[in-house]
């Protein structure tokens, strides 16, 4: 909107200040004015993000308007300029250009040329704008429905992530594997002061101990067999950023006292020297494990624990979750047709959806996509079946899973047993119905409210299960 549109008339005539200020604000501009480059470079040092626009004359007293444009450029790049000259030649508009204007307008000019080129800069900008809304809801659209889920579970988490992310702490991210640990960390950093920083990505479950220490902390020429050159590590990489140690419970015992050196102290010492070198790192670690259980077992630093374990995250597999199920199998279904050429018309069918729903996934999010993937490529005339997604055909177990060594009454196994049915045929019935309470409703012959009541208990949403 106009009124929104700020802009800076700079000229020494106060007669052609004047008239530009008065018609621009006619036009609903916000409009300031300026008898000299000094006087505009003032106002624009203090206040650079209150314009949108720069009108100036070239020739000033004193500085003028070229050296303007090349200092105004410095201080705030986004601002548009025209300039106003009586003196216009080619030459003067290549400079002009050189420098950044926008436009330029000869004098003299009437209303009308005045007004045709500002408009044209505001539509520029508003076009900007509306541009960046909609790469930033697009963005936090993906992160939310799709990458992450919509489910109330993982709600919790992205509101967890929004309040932690401008935080400056280290903090600990717990899940089983494919649960999306890495991109709840990625997102984080996103979010973050640290945002135009690197995103360093550690996996310490991948490297045995000699090359992690390596990795982690980088070495001098002549370290060990094959370091021909000096090279950084990733705590080097990741300065003034984040870095995500994946894995950290799979670090071994020895290396971990050096971690907490450069966790605590926020310098490292590169393999083979004695050197120390300052970094500006934050720590997003993650592990699959209880590392509060593997402190007890004397497999992981009590101290090291609590310097990573400022906050704590905790991503909740796919299982605990199942209505976030149809909409990440739809938007991994769109991703893998367009990304492989595939049929755009392929779907999965409400019946395989609910199938979907009941199964386990012990692979989370992860086996989730690997799955479609697999059934966009083996889909047959445009049709999708449960051996492609499942190609053993399980089913979800009956008895939820427990650890060999839990010790569990036969009341909680029941109240577990019922709860897992319960939140399974609910999920089931939504995705058949595409979310519909009423529908859903009158399908299991309960109660609207007895319905929305379960959902509530189980935290499952409606609108999870709703079609693209």
């Amino acid at each position: 909107m106009k009124e929104h549109f700020r802009i800076l008339v700079v000229d020494d005539e106060v007669s052609i200040r004047k008239r530009c200020i008065r018609l621009l604000s006619r036009q609903g501009y916000q409009v300031m004015g300026a008898s000299d480059s000094t006087a505009a470079l003032d106002l624009i040092e203090k206040n650079g993000h209150l314009f949108d626009l720069l009108l100036v004359d070239i020739r000033m007293p004193g500085m003028d308007g070229i050296t303007l444009m090349g200092k105004v450029k410095t201080v705030s790049p986004a601002l548009e300029i025209i300039i106003m000259t009586g003196y216009a030649t080619v030459e003067t508009a290549v400079k002009a250009m050189k420098y950044g204007a926008y436009d330029y307008l000869s004098k003299p000019f009437d209303a009308d040329e005045l007004l045709h080129v500002v408009d044209k800069v505001h539509e520029k900008k508003t076009l900007q704008e509306e541009i960046e809304d909609l790469r930033n809801q697009l963005k936090d659209s993906r992160e939310r429905s799709f990458v992450f889920g919509s489910s109330v579970a993982m709600n919790r988490v992205m509101n967890a992530i929004e309040k932690i992310a401008p935080v400056d702490c280290n903090l600990l991210i717990y899940g089983e594997s494919g649960t999306g640990k890495e991109l709840a960390a990625k997102a984080i950093h996103d979010r973050s002061g640290r945002r135009d920083q690197p995103f360093v990505v550690a996996d310490c479950a991948a490297l045995s101990a000699g090359i992690l220490e390596s990795e982690l902390f980088g070495h001098v020429k002549g370290a060990f067999t094959g370091a021909h050159t000096d090279r950084k590590g990733f705590f080097e990489k990741a300065h003034k950023g984040t870095l995500f140690l994946d894995e950290v419970s799979e670090i071994p015992m020895d290396l971990q006292g050096k971690l907490l050196r450069a966790v605590q102290e926020q310098t490292i010492v590169r393999l083979g020297s004695v050197e120390p070198v300052k970094v500006n790192v934050r720590i997003i670690a993650a592990t699959n494990r209880d590392l509060e259980e593997r402190v007890k077992e004397n497999a992981f630093r009590q101290d090291l624990f609590f310097r990573l374990n400022v906050v704590a995250l905790i991503m909740p597999p796919l299982r605990e979750r199942c209505e976030d199920i149809p909409v990440l199998a739809g938007h991994f279904l769109k991703y893998y047709t367009a990304r492989l050429n595939l049929d755009q018309r392929l779907h999965i069918p409400d019946e395989i959806l609910s199938m979907m729903c009941a199964y386990d996934w012990p692979g989370n999010v992860r086996e989730l996509e690997n799955a479609v993937q697999r059934a966009a490529v083996l889909a047959e005339n445009g049709n999708i079946r449960i051996e492609h997604i499942l190609p053993s055909g399980l089913m979800k177990a009956g008895f939820p899973h427990v650890q060999a060594d839990q010790e569990i009454t036969f009341q909680e196994m029941r109240r577990k047993i019922v709860d897992d049915f319960t939140r399974q045929y609910l999920a089931r019935c939504l995705a058949l119905n595409e979310g519909n309470i009423t529908k859903t409703a009158q399908a299991m012959n309960m109660r609207r409210t007895s319905l929305q009541r379960l959902m509530k208990q189980f935290g499952i949403c409606g609108k999870s299960f709703k079609r693209a």
